[in-house]
């Protein structure tokens, strides 16, 4: 027994040499299948670097959108071609350079006014320190468009919609010279995300109500729950910029009731249950309800940014496109 074993244990270990001199024979003849170490790590480079790039450009180019107020005009303009769609309404593109015009102008004018009112001081948000920075170009540019945008809707609109225009710019207005003049009396009055709110409801149902001989039930749906989520969607960003609101003594909902900062999730989360209600409900009567939906998703996109790791610098043009639902909820169900 001693000598098969003796046999045996000599033979694997010549067998294990001659395998392992095989091995080695191999990785040292066969160089193409091993990348050398400095070649990874300069391929791992130049890929980091590649998406690093691609995501400062990214990060510039969304905070450029919203340094130039172009997020919201973008948000009516497609509320307003959702709404003809939902309603079966006639919208012409002189519609929607007016709507895209006005509400530009409403929201680079009241950044302008902050400039205005407090010179001194620069806020600490990428749009405001934009408008401070470059605020002789974009009033000029404010001016230009104002002008152009009154003589062309002069000529664009009827008489029912230049009256009703007119009354809503009026008042706008008046909001706008009275935060101005009286700022913390004017914004404790009505707070600035509310009138937002009713403002975007308000100018992206314009076109859509001057056409119906009546409102239905459904419309005064509509207005409320869009109404609900612009307004949400402010009292989100007035919730992130807490911080730089309250150092620059800015009138905000959440500057003047403190207390509402931890409730604000909850608000959400409750129009979230409201709008999944009347989802099912619509569903269960075999209709598609395509508004509810776009809602939906937009207050999980706001839950999400809410309780997520994204920049405060990215963070309020992010929920501003997050109201760009429409567009994926109708191409899906269309």
């Amino acid at each position: 027994m001693s000598f098969f074993t003796g046999t045996a244990q000599d033979g694997s270990g010549d067998f294990q040499k001659s395998l392992t001199g095989n091995m080695l024979s191999k990785i040292l003849t066969s160089p193409d299948k091993f990348s050398h170490p400095d070649e990874l790590t300069y391929e791992g480079q130049n890929t980091l670097s590649l998406t690093g790039s691609i995501r400062r450009l990214l990060k510039k180019a969304l905070l450029s959108i919203n340094s130039l107020s172009l997020d919201a005009p973008l948000v009516a303009i497609t509320w307003l071609w959702f709404f003809s769609h939902i309603y079966n309404c006639y919208i012409i593109p002189a519609h929607y350079y007016i709507l895209f015009s006005v509400t530009w102008l409403a929201y680079s004018g009241d950044r302008l006014l902050d400039t205005l009112r407090t010179p001194g001081s620069i806020r600490n948000t990428p749009r405001h320190r934009f408008t401070s920075q470059h605020f002789v170009p974009l009033l000029g540019l404010w001016l230009l468009t104002a002008t152009f945008s009154v003589c062309f809707l002069l000529m664009a609109l009827n008489s029912t919609e230049l009256k009703w225009g007119f009354c809503l710019l009026s008042l706008l207005a008046l909001y706008f010279v009275s935060c101005f003049c009286f700022p913390h009396l004017a914004r404790s009055f009505l707070p600035r995300e509310f009138l937002v709110g009713m403002f975007f409801s308000i100018a992206t149902h314009f076109f859509i109500v001057v056409q119906q001989p009546a409102w239905a039930p459904y419309q005064f749906w509509t207005g409320f729950s869009f109404f609900a989520i612009c307004t949400l969607n402010c009292l989100a960003i007035s919730r992130w910029e807490f911080t730089s609101d309250l150092d620059a003594r800015e009138v905000t909902f959440f500057t003047s009731n403190p207390e509402r900062l931890k409730q604000f999730h909850h608000i959400l989360i409750v129009f979230l249950i409201l709008q999944s209600v009347i989802s099912i409900l619509m569903m269960w009567n075999q209709q598609v309800p395509v508004f509810e939906l776009s809602l939906l998703l937009s207050t999980l996109l706001l839950i999400g940014l809410d309780r997520g790791n994204v920049s405060s610098r990215l963070k309020p043009v992010l929920a501003d496109l997050a109201l760009l639902t429409p567009w994926l909820i109708l191409s899906i169900l269309s």
